[in-house]
């Protein structure tokens, strides 16, 4: 122990088989690797990128390589079971041997799906992840992948797993990272990381991918087994959003802020290979599987400050660490007074982005708050909460988060 911080045995496992690009202008390369990766692509994507001239500049880029394509633009803001089979389907009667993800990240969640079932029997609730004895699941590499992701937010371009809202009207994760060296694993071959490619991501969406990205780096950080390289990452980011993310969202043209907020969302969705969550997402999920219309990262920010409040007690230095690295003074506080500053700091953040803070202020239903516990429980986030959380103190933080 070291003043007073929980211990954290050094021993974890750490691979990274993806290829990453980061940088201004990299999506560019995508016809380099495109004619490496395969002879024909499906690039999954969805009709917002289609309309915002993003999809033409990739398409663009490929028939200057000569390139074959087919586009399946139909991913759901909060995508299902559904999308999966109309992309596979695609795919499939298109002839097309390997995936280009476009957008965020509902388009890569679907396009990681698509190229499981592409090479693996089944459907894709075979693959759910209820406990970490499904891990092993996948026995074949799925198709190849190359994501482009146009938000600063979910990381999912470089993680290795994909959440789909399933019949049990929750938010389930598929996934699964390389079990053995070379192992099939959930996730993308490349990742061309371009901050250029979120110019054009309208002010609430910033923000709502930003809050995203600030709870993966959060929750992985007081995350119960998380591992030294992931505490590196996630201060460093947590500095980078907080510094980083007001710019961007006030004024979506400033590339320096935009660069920064991607290099924080990558740094988020690598530790989510290598580290699990906690409350806030087990109560978004559980929520987002009910309500379906709810952004993702509105109700990440619903419940932020309050599973900060309910978990500080637990681990009040990494709290305590988290306020200071979001820009809070907290020099000559005590630890815990320190520690309660990281969900005022949070809650700041959330009215700077003007972001609702209430679940009634978004349609949820008090009558409601039962069941989105129940499936808070469900989660596999639950399991890395640092503080042990039962059903009732789900239900009495979401009673919180109403209010």
């Amino acid at each position: 122990m070291h003043n007073g911080e929980l211990h954290t045995p050094d021993q974890y496992t750490f691979q990274l088989p993806i290829l990453v690009e980061f940088g201004l202008g990299v999506s560019e390369k995508v016809g380099t690797y495109a004619k490496e990766l395969g002879k024909k692509v499906l690039i999954v994507t969805d009709r917002g990128i289609v309309q915002a001239g993003i999809l033409k500049k990739i398409t663009d880029v490929l028939d200057v390589f000569g390139t074959d394509y087919a586009v399946f633009d139909e991913v759901s803001p909060n995508p299902t079971e559904m999308d999966v089979g109309e992309a596979s389907k695609h795919i499939k009667d298109e002839g097309c041997d390997f995936i280009i993800a476009l957008g965020g990240g509902s388009s890569i969640d679907v396009a990681k799906c698509t190229a499981l079932l592409s090479t693996n029997p089944g459907k894709i609730s075979d693959y759910v992840m209820l406990s970490f004895s499904d891990l092993g699941k996948i026995k074949k590499h799925p198709l190849k992948l190359l994501t482009i992701p146009t938000t600063a937010g979910t990381g999912s371009e470089v993680d290795y797993w994909a959440v789909l809202t399933t019949s049990r009207k929750m938010k389930d994760s598929i996934g699964q990272p390389p079990m053995y060296p070379g192992g099939p694993y959930l996730g993308a071959t490349v990742a061309l990381v371009d901050p250029l490619m979120t110019i054009p991501l309208p002010p609430r969406q910033t923000a709502c991918t930003g809050i995203d990205a600030l709870s993966h780096l959060v929750e992985t950080y007081v995350a119960k087994g998380t591992n030294p390289i992931v505490e590196a990452w996630s201060v460093y980011a947590i500095d980078l959003i907080a510094r980083n993310l007001r710019v961007a969202f006030a004024d979506g043209s400033n590339l320096e802020a935009r660069e920064k907020m991607m290099q924080a969302s990558i740094m988020g969705g690598l530790n989510l290979n290598y580290a699990n969550l906690g409350g806030i997402h087990s109560l978004g999920e559980g929520t987002g599987g009910l309500y379906g219309n709810i952004p993702h990262g509105v109700l990440m920010g619903i419940f932020f400050p309050h599973v900060i409040d309910y978990n500080r007690l637990a681990n009040p230095q990494r709290y305590a660490r988290i306020a200071a690295a979001m820009g809070e003074d907290v020099h000559g506080l005590s630890v815990v007074n320190a520690a309660k500053a990281a969900a005022h700091a949070v809650r700041r953040l959330l009215e700077d982005l003007d972001l609702p803070t209430r679940l009634k202020d978004v349609g949820v239903k008090r009558d409601d708050l039962p069941a989105i516990a129940e499936r808070a429980v469900w989660d596999g986030a639950t399991g890395g909460n640092p503080r042990a959380v039962t059903q009732a103190d789900f239900v009495k933080i979401a009673e919180k988060a109403y209010e």
